[in-house]
């Protein structure tokens, strides 16, 4: 099953996410994925780092220091937006949720996979983590969570039409409401959820 939690930029759907991770680990849940936590400083987002469920080790995924209006950057990155993607660190992503997702298959009941998150790169550039968009489409028991922008959500769906599929919107009025219907999905029928 999918849950596909979607919502606008900065409206909390990594830190919803890394709750679920948290809480899921004091439930005996494994975790396994990435979450893409935003690089802060001084209150000013400038880059977005990624994070090894697994392992707890962080790679810097992008740096938001490069003009907009070039054309290039560096070679090794792609641009999206504002920001610099490191192409090893998002090769290094996509393996461990190819690994993730894999695993999954043969330990449903009791793990929890994160894919953070699905976006432009991929839907728009067919680049990045677009290589796991075939695989999120397949069928399976095991639960998966994936990032999608708000923006972004319908062309997602089409790509994994057929795939069950449950939508949790967040936005800043609607947190808990989202954090109670992400926990619903996450743990229904679990034994000692």
């Amino acid at each position: 099953m999918l849950i596909l939690l979607s919502g606008p930029v900065g409206s909390g759907k990594t830190t919803l996410c890394q709750r679920l991770v948290d809480l899921a680990g004091r439930r005996g849940f494994r975790v396994a994925g990435v979450l893409t936590p935003a690089v802060v400083q001084e209150g000013i987002k400038v880059g977005i780092e990624a994070v090894n469920l697994r392992t707890g080790e962080v790679r810097l995924l992008a740096r938001s220091d490069c003009e907009p209006t070039q054309d290039a950057c560096a070679p090794g990155t792609t641009r999206v937006g504002r920001y610099v993607m490191d192409d090893r660190t998002l090769d290094w992503v996509a393996a461990l949720c190819v690994e993730a997702l894999a695993d999954a298959g043969a330990a449903a009941s009791d793990s929890l996979v994160f894919v953070d998150e699905i976006g432009r790169l991929e839907l728009e550039r067919g680049e990045g983590l677009a290589r796991l968009i075939p695989l999120l489409a397949q069928p399976r028991d095991a639960r998966v969570v994936v990032i999608v922008r708000d923006t972004l959500l319908d062309r997602f769906l089409e790509r994994v039409r057929g795939t069950e599929c449950h939508v949790v919107v967040v936005d800043p009025q609607c947190r808990e409401d989202a954090w109670m219907e992400m926990t619903r999905l996450a743990f229904a029928g679990r034994e000692g959820a």
